[in-house]
């Protein structure tokens, strides 16, 4: 059986949490009780009833953010000016075989839609000297509605302790577990696992009972790099640089308001199904030749079988003069789904995407489902995210470097990492016109090859593109 999750600690932990959560299951597409949540927010229980089954067919958040983690579509460079890295990014790397890059796709949009999101890091095997079957990296993705952090006031976007909420086994029972890395004391490092108290406190220790050893602590913390520093295991991605933590409420519009969304699409399956066709009404008067039907039962009824050549005969049952006639539908349904699909194309607009980027797939205007970001959007969120993931990239490079050194009997270098992202690919017309441009300015003297290098990939810094050409010089060496 598994049991209820704990509470956090705080108040503030336990709503961003709960926030965070709705973000998550939304991403995950795990939220039709959420939709059921917010459909009995707008409706009392009848009406409700009379709707009939939830829609989940729109979802502008997860749409928006999905189109929008572009900049791991194509794999990132990586280079290192001070040794070989061969090793951790070459086809047969630890990278490569714990495959970092297509996980990085969805940490991306993990990223974008949470504001916040955690890679963990972890080594087989993870006694330094031990042996195992599969050794190498793994990387592990944590949402933040399972973490509680710290952070130095001197460097307030970088966590220094870090407790993961974890399901775990002991003695055949599931509980949850605080995996607890803690590192804001340097001289006195510690990793250590805690049963989770139903207030979110920490619990007593149970790493001997999980790891087979007590609590790492001090010069038996395993995480430290060359020269001695204790360090986390784990990268937190930010959406944005704030200098905060947490960012946690941001473009909450674009949240509840594909919530909005989704219940207006709920609003028209219900017109569609039960009030999309004239409703035909007879006053004083019966019809003739029924069938009774289903006695036996509790939803007995009566009814006659028609067809084009049926002609109805029907008798008065008063004094009054009969009236046969027809209502109008109850609702311009094609009308309605033309606003939604307004409101969602504006809901689009709050995440920050310039509404000349978004478009529809589909020219008719009630196709509200297909809502897309253009290609050249789409490279604008490249530019704009490459900065701040960079930053997290390079630290994951640096870290995994010193596990796998320390681990694996690796010989990496420990720092001057550098990550470049590859554009998204032109169009043939594009390609065409950056070509000729750059051969023109590089036959003219106007540019550098290490100009025209970055010109051709606007994310190589200085040091990539020479590094870039030098590869290309010496397998045109080698091969031409």
């Amino acid at each position: 059986m598994i049991p209820q999750k704990p509470l956090a600690p705080t108040q503030a932990d336990e709503s961003r949490w709960q926030h965070t959560a709705l973000r998550r299951r939304m991403l995950q597409g795990t939220w039709e009780q959420d939709l059921e949540d917010e459909l009995y927010r707008h409706l009392p229980s009848d009406r409700r009833e009379a709707w009939g089954a939830s829609d989940l067919s729109s979802n502008v958040f997860e749409q928006v953010t999905r189109q929008l983690a572009v900049l791991y579509t194509e794999k990132p460079i990586v280079t290192n000016s001070t040794g070989d890295i061969e090793p951790l990014i070459g086809h047969d790397g630890y990278i490569y075989r714990a495959g970092l890059w297509p996980l990085m796709q969805r940490m991306q949009q993990y990223t974008l839609g949470l504001r916040e999101c955690i890679m963990r890091i972890d080594v087989t095997p993870h006694v330094q000297g031990a042996s195992a079957e599969y050794p190498g990296i793994q990387y592990r993705i944590v949402t933040p509605d399972y973490v509680i952090c710290d952070a130095s006031p001197d460097v307030p976007d970088e966590p220094n302790y870090y407790a993961e909420l974890r399901l775990r086994n002991i003695a055949g029972k599931h509980y949850y577990v605080y995996d607890v890395f803690d590192i804001r004391d340097k001289a006195k490092p510690k990793f250590g696992m805690f049963m989770a108290n139903q207030d979110g406190t920490i619990g007593k220790d149970v790493s001997e009972e999980i790891m087979g050893h007590p609590t790492h602590e001090g010069e038996s913390y395993p995480y430290f790099d060359s020269n001695g520093n204790p360090f986390l295991p784990i990268v937190m991605y930010h959406a944005e640089k704030t200098g905060y933590l947490w960012d946690t409420y941001a473009q909450s519009q674009l949240v509840f308001g594909s919530l909005q969304s989704a219940v207006f699409y709920c609003f028209y399956s219900h017109l569609l199904k039960d009030c999309s066709w004239p409703q035909k009404y007879a006053i004083g008067v019966t019809l003739q030749g029924l069938t009774q039907l289903d006695q036996d039962s509790v939803a007995r009824r009566s009814g006659i079988s028609t067809d084009p050549s049926t002609i109805l005969m029907f008798q008065p049952t008063e004094d009054t003069q009969p009236v046969l006639g027809q209502f109008q539908p109850g609702a311009d349904v094609a009308s309605f789904l033309e606003s939604i699909a307004k409101y969602e194309y504006r809901v689009a607009t709050s995440s920050g995407i310039s509404p000349a980027e978004l478009q529809r797939t589909s020219g008719d205007p009630r196709s509200g489902y297909v809502l897309a970001v253009s290609r050249s959007g789409q490279r604008e969120a490249q530019r704009k995210y490459a900065p701040v993931f960079r930053m997290a990239d390079e630290q994951l490079m640096q870290k995994s470097a010193i596990l796998a050194n320390r681990f694996l009997g690796a010989n990496l270098p420990e720092v001057g990492y550098r990550v470049s992202y590859q554009a998204l690919p032109l169009s043939p017309e594009e390609i065409k016109a950056q070509r000729e441009d750059i051969v023109q300015k590089l036959s003219a003297g106007l540019i550098s090859p290490i100009t025209a290098m970055q010109m051709m990939y606007p994310d190589l810094d200085e040091q990539g593109a020479i590094t870039m050409l030098e590869k290309i010089r010496k397998e045109r060496a080698q091969y031409i």
